[in-house]
This record gives C-alpha cells, sequence and structure tokens, in this order.
C-alpha cells in the first residue's frame, strides 16, 4: 500500500446525486418515536387558531414558546417560518422533525444568525431536521455567517438524520464563544447542500463525531469547502474528530480542508483528526491541507499531534485530488494514504504542482 507520512513538516498555509453514504436519512423513524416521543408535546399546539401550513406565516414567537416550555417536543409536520432570530434551544432537551417538518429561515440582512441556535447549553438530541437558509432571497450581501444549525460552547449534542441547504453561511457551524470549545458532538446521517459558505465548519471542538454524511454544491463565498476544520484562535481546540463515510461533491473549492493555522499561539496546541472513508467528485480541490496558512513562525510554539486520512479518493477535480499549501514549519504526524488516487501530476500534488509537498520529509510505502 502507499501512503504518504509528513513528519516535522511544512503544511502549508493556503488559503450529483448519488448518495453513497446516507441512503435513507430517515432510517429508524418509527423507533425513535415510539421510544422517545411517546409522551411528547407537539408544538402544532402552540400555534394561533386559523394557522398557515405553507411556511409563509412567521410562528417564531409561538414555537419558542414551545421550546422554552418543554424538554421533550415535536415540531409541526408541515414547513414553518422563522424570522431572523430563529430557534434557540434549551439543556437537556430532545426534539423530533417529523417527515413533513421544516423550518425555513424568513429572508432578512443579518451577517450572522442561525435557525437552530444551540449556545453554552449541554444534552440535546435533535432528530430529522429539515433546514432551508435564505441564501437566494437573502436583503444583504454583507457577512457569511447565516447558518442552519449553530453550535457555539455546547456539549453533549446528537444531531441525527439531518437535511440543511441554501443557508447564508455555513449549513452546520460547530465552535466555541468565551474561549470554551463545543464538546462530545455527534452527527450522523447528514445531507448538507447548496450553503452559501461551508456545509460544515468545524472551529473548536474536543470529541466530534461526523459519519454518514453527504456534502455537495457548496458555493458563494471562501472557502467554499464541504467540510472546513478551520480553528478560530490559539484558545481554541481541534481534538479527537473523527470523519467517518464522508461523500462531497461539486464544492466551490474543497471537498476537506483542514487549516489549522489560527491555532498558533502562545499555547502549545495538539491537533487530533482521522478521516476514514471519504470521496470526492467534482470538487475542484478533493482534499486540501494547510497547517499554518503561511503564516511565519515568529517563535511561538509549533503545532504538534496527528492527522490521519484513510481510504480517501476523488475524481473530476479541476485543480487537484489532494494538494498541500506553503506555510510555515511545524510538528504534526500527517499519514495519508493515496493508493486509490495514484501520484501523478494533477491527481495528488504541492503547491508547485507536482507531488511533492514543498520542504516536507516524504516517505512512501
Amino acid at each position: 500500500m502507499k501512503k504518504v507520512i509528513f513528519l516535522f513538516f511544512v503544511l502549508l498555509g493556503f488559503f450529483g446525486n448519488c448518495q453513497e453514504f446516507v441512503k435513507d436519512r430517515f432510517s429508524g423513524y418509527s423507533t425513535v418515536k415510539t421510544k422517545y416521543f411517546a409522551k411528547a408535546k407537539d408544538l402544532t399546539v402552540y400555534l394561533p387558531k386559523g394557522f398557515s401550513k405553507n411556511g409563509d406565516t412567521d410562528y417564531t414567537s409561538y414555537i419558542q414558546k414551545g421550546i422554552n416550555e418543554n424538554s421533550t417536543l415535536i415540531m409541526p409536520d408541515f414547513p414553518v417560518l422563522v424570522n431572523e432570530n430563529g430557534l434557540s434551544l434549551k439543556s437537556n432537551q430532545k426534539i423530533l422533525f417529523q417527515k413533513n417538518s421544516k423550518l425555513i429561515m424568513k429572508p432578512n440582512a443579518k451577517d450572522r444568525n442561525g435557525i437552530l441556535n444551540l449556545f453554552n447549553i449541554q444534552n440535546v438530541d435533535i432528530y430529522y431536521p429539515t433546514l432551508i437558509g435564505d441564501r437566494h432571497k437573502h436583503l444583504s450581501t454583507k457577512g457569511e455567517w447565516g447558518m442552519g444549525i449553530y453550535i457555539l460552547s455546547a456539549s453533549n449534542v446528537n444531531i441525527i438524520g439531518s437535511s440543511i441547504e441554501s443557508a447564508w453561511g455555513d449549513g452546520i457551524c460547530i465552535g466555541g464563544r468565551n474561549n470554551i470549545n463545543s464538546s462530545g458532538i455527534t452527527i450522523k446521517n447528514t445531507i448538507l447542500k447548496d450553503n452559501r459558505r461551508n456545509g460544515m465548519t468545524i472551529g473548536g471542538v474536543t470529541n466530534l463525531l461526523v459519519e454518514n454524511a453527504y456534502i455537495a454544491n457548496t458555493i458563494g463565498t471562501n472557502p467554499q469547502a464541504g467540510i472546513d476544520i478551520e480553528p478560530d484562535s490559539n484558545y481554541y481546540d481541534i481534538k479527537n474528530v473523527r470523519l467517518n463515510n464522508i461523500e462531497t461533491r461539486n464544492n466551490g473549492n474543497y471537498g476537506i480542508i483542514i487549516s489549522p493555522g489560527n491555532m498558533v499561539g502562545k499555547q502549545q496546541k495538539a491537533i487530533s483528526i482521522a478521516i476514514n472513508n471519504f470521496k470526492d467528485n467534482g470538487s475542484k480541490i478533493g482534499f486540501g491541507m494547510a497547517v499554518t496558512r503561511d503564516k511565519l513562525d515568529k517563535g511561538l510554539p509549533q503545532l504538534n499531534g496527528n492527522i490521519s486520512v484513510a481510504n480517501f479518493s476523488s475524481q473530476n477535480n479541476s485543480t487537484a485530488k489532494f494538494r498541500s499549501f506553503k506555510g510555515a514549519p511545524h510538528q504534526v504526524n500527517v499519514n495519508i494514504d493515496l493508493q486509490k488516487i495514484g501520484t501523478a501530476s494533477k491527481s495528488a500534488n504541492g503547491y508547485d504542482q507536482k507531488f511533492k509537498i514543498n520542504d516536507e520529509t516524504i516517505t512512501l510505502k
């Protein structure tokens, strides 16, 4: 087997629809509804008399009241329009979206908001959410942070069977606030399409599992990645991030990009990422890696840790299947299995368009 191993490296600062891994996002729906939601409150009862089922009337305040007053709840079985404030969840909550449930973001001019907001809360389970953003009707050209699911400094969160499309920013954003990471996040059987900035941004988290994901047609404003692993600052971590069975397609720049340069700072940081079964088709670059984004080493501690990528394949990429980007030296161990893409120029390449990763040590096995 051919592998590329980069040790003490200068990695590099950068800046359809066959869904193999998500065949049925509603898998297990009946069992989940019976097991967890037999006595749940259906939030339809909170809507005003004569309510619309067409997703054309703002019912944010009514649905928010139901969320505030219940720990186990079921969303109405039809589309509901929510305004720029979105809906804020609370700790110790279980939420079921029915098969016709849908939250639609009302067109607005906000540069930062979320349809579902999970801020500083814990122990939340969300099943089968369907969310539609306002990217095609947004009332401003400013900003890039309109999220579908917005997770900041939250812990013990499970999101199962989500479909999120047309967000002004990211389909899902996972990060922190006030220097507190999110932790214990599990996302399974997710479909993210037509989002403007990233399908998913990972900005500050420990213990994240993303399993069975289809992420397509992310385009509009950079990075334009299916998944962008990009910590916000030296105060945040990327620890024990596992991505299993990820399919990306036709994203504007990357299927997946790893760019932890913002982690460089006074605190010594270690990164740990394991990717298994990752397939891209048609993104400009299938897999990109940029450890320091051209930042100079100014005497700050070097990053260390481990990044592993197994069973990676990519096709129909206009620039490269794999590409690294120029940057400053660090001590991260990187093990990438390139067996399925070969080592020819334009298949796997470095900054100079050849299979060469600038100044890193490269070993083929």
